[in-house]
């Protein structure tokens, strides 16, 4: 005979006593995700497939009329995802000569509602040695945050796998996106990482989750706070700053100069050499096109600036030349330059002398300069802004992001030595663990 257990009844009520066998039918993605935590309860697995599969681990694998084969009281467990499938599994059990009570993972309360467990952020103390990092994405970048934390992980001595599926032996598993974890039982150490939760149905999957993990980590602080006002546990989240690979480099300011130098020095050339002694070649490059500039542009290029010269007028590329520039450079005093009316017309900012025409056209001039100074201030407030946007990022290395889990995980697990030791450099991490009511 075969019983279909309502939601009510609980699997684990039935599976203590020592007449049943228990049976999961099913050996696809579920069973991977779900065997560590019931492996231990398992005997069978069922699957028509059976002829191909033959074993599940160290598990047998049988086919559904194969049950009939076992004289013994079955506990099966219906661990496919697809509801229709699930309901032809049932009327296909039904025809069976068997003596069994049938359960529905994905509606029973073994599997779907646990109480709170108290102080679930804490445990008896453990040294962290082996840490799983679950991850389905294969190649996306999820799998890349997998990728470089393990490869971090390796370089501070930890033991540190990836896999589809938690590992009962390691001393923490952590989820590199929340929807892999679907903890049966809290028997594990498990964390994941959250973000887009942009439905009510994702929302209440995390908060069941929350219920037997250990902690979600968001990737900001604005999203642990609307969570709490959602009405996930603040006890239960902490949030982690992702990282970048710090490969790119900045962008640089191209600085265009469009005339030829003069025996008599009129155009003030010299004046090139003056200011790139003040400036960074990792936020300045030159291109400029007139004769005359060939010593000066070798000296520049000792020190380390990039420059594109072009020693002739050559209209076919000028015309090319001036709308690639960021910003258009003259400190002559001598009327005006004819390629600061064409910056204009590119839509181009230009740091000019405020003289002749230059001044006849209205809203013409972006930065006027009179001296080497105004120059020089000039630029190097361009490059203290970029050099700020860069350098705001250059925490948020990989190493840092793993260290900070590291730190979230040294408490989950009970160790709080020297877990105020950053105190004052960061806010995320740990930090935001500890700081619940702020």
């Amino acid at each position: 005979m075969v019983k279909f257990m309502p939601y009510e009844e609980n699997y684990f009520d039935l599976c203590n006593s020592s007449k049943y066998r228990t049976v999961v039918y099913g050996a696809g993605a579920y069973l991977k995700r779900i065997f560590p935590y019931l492996s231990e309860h398992i005997n069978y697995i069922c699957d028509k497939q059976a002829d191909t599969i033959k074993k599940y681990e160290e598990t047998d694998v049988i086919s559904p009329k194969e049950l009939e084969n076992i004289h013994e009281e079955l506990l099966i467990i219906i661990c496919v995802k697809k509801e229709e499938i699930r309901c032809e599994i049932k009327r296909e059990l039904e025809k069976l000569a068997i003596d069994a009570c049938v359960f529905d993972y994905f509606d029973n309360i073994a599997f779907d509602v646990y109480k709170e467990i108290q102080n679930a952020g804490l445990s008896d103390k453990k040294e962290i040695n082996s840490i799983r990092l679950i991850c389905e994405d294969n190649g996306w970048i999820l799998n890349k945050f997998a990728v470089k934390m393990r490869e971090k992980l390796l370089e501070r001595g930890y033991d540190c796998s990836i896999d589809s599926v938690v590992d009962p032996n390691a001393d923490i598993n952590h989820h590199m996106i929340y929807a892999t974890c679907q903890p049966v039982t809290s028997c594990f150490h498990e964390t994941f990482m959250i973000t887009h939760i942009d439905s009510s149905n994702k929302l209440e999957f995390l908060k069941h989750q929350l219920k037997r993990a250990k902690l979600g980590i968001c990737m900001s602080r604005e999203t642990m706070d609307k969570l709490v006002v959602y009405g996930i546990p603040r006890e239960k989240l902490c949030y982690i700053n992702p990282a970048q690979d710090g490969v790119i480099k900045p962008k640089k300011y191209i600085l265009g100069i469009t005339h030829k130098t003069h025996e008599d020095h009129r155009k003030k050339e010299n004046v090139l050499i003056d200011l790139c002694r003040e400036l960074n070649p990792d936020y300045f490059s030159f291109k400029i096109m007139g004769s005359g500039w060939d010593d000066i542009v070798n000296s520049i290029r000792n020190m380390g600036f990039e420059v594109e010269y072009y020693s002739e007028f050559i209209y076919e590329k000028y015309i090319h030349l001036i709308p690639s520039l960021d910003y258009y450079l003259f400190w002559g005093f001598d009327e005006g330059s004819m390629g600061y009316l064409d910056a204009l017309r590119a839509g181009i900012d230009t740091i000019v002398t405020p003289q002749g025409y230059h001044l006849d056209v209205k809203d013409g001039i972006t930065y006027p300069c009179r001296t080497l100074y105004d120059f020089r201030d000039v630029l190097l407030s361009l490059q203290n802004r970029r050099k700020r946007i860069v350098e705001s990022v250059d925490t948020w290395t990989w190493g840092n992001y793993v260290d900070k889990h590291l730190e979230v995980w040294n408490y989950v697990l009970g160790n709080e030595e020297n877990i105020y030791k950053n105190q004052h450099m960061y806010e995320d991490g740990i930090f935001s663990v500890l700081k619940v009511n702020v």
